[in-house]
């Protein structure tokens, strides 16, 4: 079957969005409600007779497991079918680029664009794990990015759904350069895995390098054995010092030594990052992808100048576009140089050229006001508001013995940085209530439940 089919199932096929090994993703509309979507197909004649089960019932684990996920950042599937000895999974169709794509045209991220990145791939993983999912393959190429600046998570094919015996202790399922210790060794994993491979991607964000690599053999042994270089000694970027430690304790051997949930890796992100970011009444603002200029190296443009250059370059480098302009505006001195800095990425020698040409209609674009390198309106990490029910007793006092008491248990759901949240909260909380609350918010949903009951029933 070498044709492309003109439709599968209802949905009628438009084109080819990628190929593999054994299927082929391509882009379709759905006649009965008028949207496109994403099928991603597996042709059955190509799997090994003995591979063949286990396969597609990873293949029908994906479905499953990114089924019951409905998040924004986070590739929504809407269906799971078979037509002509295919099987393909229908899936939102999203504009945009995978991060890997980004690495390889060595795309360089500010530190705002990076936390950007990082808060929504967290924000993703802490509602997929309170679903019970865990995704086990997360890397570069398995995070989108859209022209609009969203992260989406895509491919849940190896994901652990709550007990499934898919993944089975001796199974080595995932990436090389972002699997955890334990997935290396085929040892049974759980969310934490995840939480690694994060910090294997925010490490790569940061350096511009993974943080372990060479053949598989030598990376699978380093990453058990051995302790990656701290990034503020290779990257470009003026890291804050805290950064360091906190890869080290993303890429910590033992699952234990690690972050233990998505949201704790987040708060610590934050602090870590606090003094390099701008603030909002006192909070870090974690800005949008897309409105985070890169630094302008002293020339500014004004926004009309570069907006219609990005959407010149679009045509020849999709979603990217934007990075590029960003990028090319922090060294140019003119639109000349702007133009033949964008044209770098342009791989058809003939329309690089055209595209030069360009910069004599864009010349009037001169530099006018300085470009802010903080974004104009960026979206705060959200926090969600925990209730704390008092009926009609007074507030707590804010003692010592209460700190303490819920210190201890806050770490049992976020490890030793529960002391940092903790010691925070008590310098804003105004009485015991207002402390346990803001302590809690730092918890998912059914975890922060659990918290305030367990607080309230060490009282009794």
């Amino acid at each position: 079957m070498n044709e492309q089919p003109s439709r599968l199932g209802k949905y009628e096929i438009q084109g080819v969005l990628g190929k593999g090994a054994m299927g082929i993703v391509y882009k379709a509309h759905d006649p009965h409600i008028e949207r496109t979507v994403a099928l991603k197909t597996v042709r059955k004649d190509l799997i090994d007779a003995d591979l063949a089960q286990s396969f597609l019932a990873r293949f029908q684990n994906e479905a499953r497991a990114a089924g019951r996920l409905h998040h924004p950042n986070i590739v929504g599937i809407h269906e799971y079918g078979e037509a002509d000895n295919i099987a393909y999974i229908v899936m939102e169709y999203v504009d945009g680029i995978g991060l890997r794509e980004y690495l390889n045209r060595k795309a360089r991220f500010e530190l705002p664009q990076i936390v950007a990145i990082l808060a929504q791939l967290l924000e993703a993983l802490d509602f997929a794990h309170s679903q019970g999912v865990v995704h086990r393959d997360i890397k570069p190429a398995n995070l989108i990015l859209t022209s609009a600046g969203a992260l989406k998570v895509a491919d849940f094919g190896i994901a652990r759904v709550d007990a499934s015996n898919m993944t089975m202790t001796g199974m080595v399922l995932g990436t090389p350069s972002y699997m955890a210790p334990e997935q290396c060794q085929g040892l049974p994993s759980d969310h934490r895995a995840d939480l690694f491979s994060v910090g294997c991607v925010f490490y790569e964000l940061l350096t511009g390098v993974k943080p372990f690599d060479g053949s598989i053999e030598s990376i699978t042994y380093r990453i058990c054995h051995e302790q990656a270089r701290p990034p503020s000694q290779i990257s470009p970027l003026q890291l804050p010092p805290a950064v360091d430690g906190l890869i080290a304790t993303a890429l910590a051997k033992r699952p234990e030594d690690r972050f233990q949930h998505a949201r704790a890796f987040q708060f610590a992100l934050r602090l870590a990052v606090a003094d390099a970011l701008p603030t909002s009444g006192g909070e870090t603002t974690v800005v949008n992808l897309a409105d985070v200029p890169l630094q302008a190296g002293g020339h500014a443009w004004d926004d009309a100048s570069l907006a219609t250059a990005e959407r010149q370059l679009v045509k020849h480098v999709g979603p990217m576009a934007r990075i590029f302009v960003r990028q090319a505006a922090a060294q140019a001195h003119d639109s000349r140089e702007l133009y033949a800095l964008l044209a770098e990425h342009i791989d058809d020698v003939d329309e690089r050229g055209r595209f030069r040409r360009l910069a004599g209609a864009d010349a009037s674009g001169a530099r006018t006001a300085a470009t802010s390198a903080v974004a104009r309106s960026g979206s705060r990490v959200s926090t969600r508001s925990a209730t704390v029910s008092t009926g009609t007793r007074p507030p707590r006092a804010l003692d010592q013995a209460l700190i303490d008491r819920t210190t201890a248990r806050l770490a049992v759901f976020m490890g030793p940085i529960a002391r940092v949240v903790a010691r925070k909260a008590a310098q804003q909380a105004r009485d015991g209530d207002e402390f346990v609350r803001l302590v809690a918010d730092h918890l998912g949903t059914q975890e922060r439940e659990t918290f305030i009951r367990d607080v309230e029933s060490g009282e009794r």
